[in-house]
């Protein structure tokens, strides 16, 4: 663009540059190699200060090249200061031909880039697609983002299909399809069943079609075909197509490429015992789920209670000729494997190793780690605005490490932990936790207040009585104490502040009565557990009847050990796309960079003694009080 400026300066009579014609020339030759040197600032400070000497025309194009960079997507606030100086100063009326849409596009992108999308789709030329090819990619991207930053997903990926179309190369259109097919595969079936059936454009449904391909096919080559073959049916001459398919298929044949020989390390018999079946259970499930052509050889090995034993067994497992292992499941097992240096065959873990700087390369963590959940009810506080918290959690070592996890992540994100509360899990009294905690001011229920106390009593009877610094519980206990806590809360009218917790609350059976205490508790749990979340509702009715009766008590764990087997063809290929998932019993699975599978929950609200999926737009306001819970 530089050489360009150059030219319409050299036959510009009246630019009058005080500096000799070739000097100029020299200046804005620098400004363009420092831009393509990619030192931004540099060039930006050399481009105003070339304009500093010229008039009119001149002057005005090479401010559109300063504000060209001032503006770009990793511009500092300095820089963006200085763009809004900047576009006052510009003189709009010299500019010429499609130079005002670029200013217009150049605006746009700072509003974005100040997080005002909604500013930036207003700034943008009325219709960018007519633009030129170089001009429309500029304002089609803008407009992409700024959609996406409004959650008005169909309007985003009408942008970045048409974006696509307009670039150069495949190169760059592969790159913007990437930023398409994320978009897509950030939402969740439901919104893209929704979105897609609301799109108007052909592409764009065509996106959402195949995004929704993608979320909801079962992990079998099979049954993913017979998906696109339909989606093909649908969408002729998609763009997606063939890159996006071919790569859904070589994603589900990695699903499906079971490893020939599995060993389960599990303590079938001792104190353990009765988890460790229920995750055998959920494993043999799987292993029948699978279509027979691909299931694997599966031996089991117990473990007892020894953790060397495990060790023991895995070096027999090896030898064996196993290629993968699924197990062990005590943490101080874990930890044994954890400090092996290499791992012969690799190993899936089900418990999370104690933190250290490095793990074997063929060490994969998976389990019901209730941190993570601790840590997901920190964001989701968060996230529904509630910064100033109070926990209340059991006199465990399970409650502490809750506590920790939750406040650690809360006051990352910018939340406070006012107190902690630590209860007596045995105890069916929780008010000196809750008077402690809450600083309740009066101890008396409403209705025993005495009218000798006047019209202050009267006025406040509809008050909170808690401290006014706090506005979110975290509890964590099972669902006895949850049951006894809640109500306990609204004795003392603090049943207006909102409560998030653990799954530990819910005992995964459906039981509207007894769990009618709970209304209005927002917590995270496994989709298995929610009926409007479980991707494979179905084989929660068929295993209903088949698993023993202490497994049917422990459906997380059998869902743990479902997963395992599903996920085991999976963990190197998710560690490598960390970006990549797996919709599982037990959450959406992804990896993490020390190969940690984490879980996804999902969000629920007990309303008539029944958990119902809520999502992170549904807030926790005002869940104890209403009556309508």
């Amino acid at each position: 663009m530089a050489a360009l400026l150059v030219i319409t300066l050299l036959i510009s009579a009246c630019a009058g540059i005080p500096r000799p014609m070739d000097d100029a020339e020299e200046r804005l030759a620098q400004a363009q190699a420092l831009e393509e040197a990619q030192e931004y600032q540099q060039a930006a400070d050399l481009y105003l200060e070339i304009a500093q000497g010229l008039r009119a025309t001149p002057r005005a194009r090479v401010q559109l090249e300063a504000l060209e960079i001032l503006t770009r997507e990793d511009a500092t606030p300095a820089q963006r200061d200085r763009a809004g100086q900047l576009l006052e100063e510009i003189d709009r009326g010299r500019l010429e031909g499609d130079e005002p849409a670029r200013l217009d596009i150049l605006s746009a992108r700072l509003a974005l880039l100040e997080d005002d999308p909604r500013a930036a789709l207003e700034r943008l030329p009325e219709d960018p697609r007519a633009l030129p090819d170089r001009l429309a990619r500029q304002a089609l991207e803008v407009e992409a983002l700024a959609h996406a930053a409004q959650e008005d997903w169909i309007r985003a990926v009408d942008a970045w299909d048409a974006l696509g179309a307009r670039q150069p190369d495949a190169e760059r259109r592969q790159q913007t399809f990437e930023r398409l097919w994320a978009l897509t595969q950030e939402r969740d079936p439901d919104a893209l069943e929704a979105l897609r059936d609301r799109a108007d454009r052909a592409a764009t449904r065509g996106w959402l079609d195949l995004g929704y391909v993608a979320r909801t096919t079962p992990p079998s080559p099979r049954v993913l075909e017979d998906a696109l073959d339909d989606w093909r049916e649908r969408h002729q001459d998609h763009p997606a197509d063939p890159v996006f398919l071919e790569r859904l298929r070589e994603q589900w044949a990695a699903y499906t490429r079971h490893p020939d020989h599995v060993a389960v390390l599990l303590p079938l018999t001792g104190r353990f015992g009765s988890s460790a079946n229920a995750i055998l259970e959920g494993i043999v499930a799987a292993y029948y789920d699978t279509p027979r052509e691909e299931r694997t050889t599966l031996r089991v090995y117990d473990t007892g209670e020894q953790a060397d034993a495990s060790w023991t067994q895995y070096e027999k497992a090896v030898e064996a000729g196993a290629s993968l292992v699924i197990g062990p499941l005590e943490r101080s097992a874990v930890n044994r494997f954890a400090r092996e240096s290499s791992l012969p065959v690799p190993v899936l873990a089900l418990n999370r190793a104690e933190s250290r700087d490095s793990y074997p390369d063929n060490l994969y963590q998976f389990g019901l780690n209730p941190e993570d959940e601790a840590v997901q009810a920190a964001e989701r506080a968060v996230l529904d605005g509630h910064h100033d918290a109070v926990v209340m959690v059991p006199r465990t070592e399970l409650g502490d490490r809750l506590h920790r996890a939750f406040e650690d992540r809360y006051e990352a994100l910018g939340g406070l932990v006012r107190d902690v509360q630590f209860y007596a899990p045995e105890a069916t009294d929780y008010s000196d936790t809750i008077i402690q905690g809450l600083q309740i001011r009066d101890t008396r229920p409403t209705h025993r207040r005495r009218s000798s106390d006047g019209d202050r009593a009267d006025r406040g009877s509809d008050e909170p009585r808690y401290r006014s610094d706090v506005d979110v519980i975290f509890l964590s206990g099972g669902p006895r104490q949850a049951r006894l806590i809640r109500p306990q809360l609204r004795y003392y009218q603090a049943g207006d502040l909102p409560v998030i917790a653990t799954s530990h609350i819910y005992s995964g059976q459906p039981d509207a009565r007894a769990d009618a205490d709970l209304n209005g508790i927002v917590f995270a749990d496994i989709p298995w557990l929610l009926d409007q979340a479980n991707p494979r509702p179905e084989l929660r009715e068929t295993l209903s009847d088949q698993l023993s009766s202490t497994s049917q008590q422990l459906p997380r764990l059998v869902a743990l050990g479902f997963d395992a087997l599903q996920v085991s063809p999976m963990v190197e290929r998710l560690a490598r796309h960390r970006g990549e998932y797996h919709q599982g019993l037990t959450g959406r699975l992804h990896m993490d960079e020390q190969r940690r599978i984490i879980r996804e929950l999902n969000w629920a609200r007990f309303i008539d003694g029944e958990p119902r999926v809520i999502g992170i737009g549904d807030g926790l306001i005002n869940p104890l009080g209403d009556e309508a819970w």
